[in-house]
């Protein structure tokens, strides 16, 4: 069984997260949610970094926040797109 990554264990001091969708997230949203990230939209985020933990069995809210760093690091700030942001992180990160 994989880790529950806990809204509470997000940087919400550091990044500004909104909880709900964007006003341009319309009817597609579920459809490009699969395959897009908004890095603003805490819940994607939250979505994103506890799939990357379970995928590479990190367990600590220290993990928690290296995810996100890396998801948030300036060299990714214009990528949405979750199989190339994933590939980013790992390589971050050196996984």
């Amino acid at each position: 069984m994989g880790v529950k990554v806990a809204k509470k264990y997000l940087q919400q001091d550091k990044y500004n997260y909104v909880w709900t969708r964007d006003k341009g997230d319309g009817e597609y949203a579920g459809v490009l949610d699969q395959i897009k990230i908004d890095k603003d939209e805490g819940y994607e985020v939250l979505y994103f970094v506890q799939k990357f933990m379970n995928k590479h069995g990190l367990k600590t809210s220290g993990d928690v926040k290296k995810v996100e760093d890396a998801l948030h690091h300036p060299s990714l700030s214009s990528e949405v797109m979750r199989d190339k942001l994933i590939s980013a992180v790992e390589t971050l990160l050196d996984l």
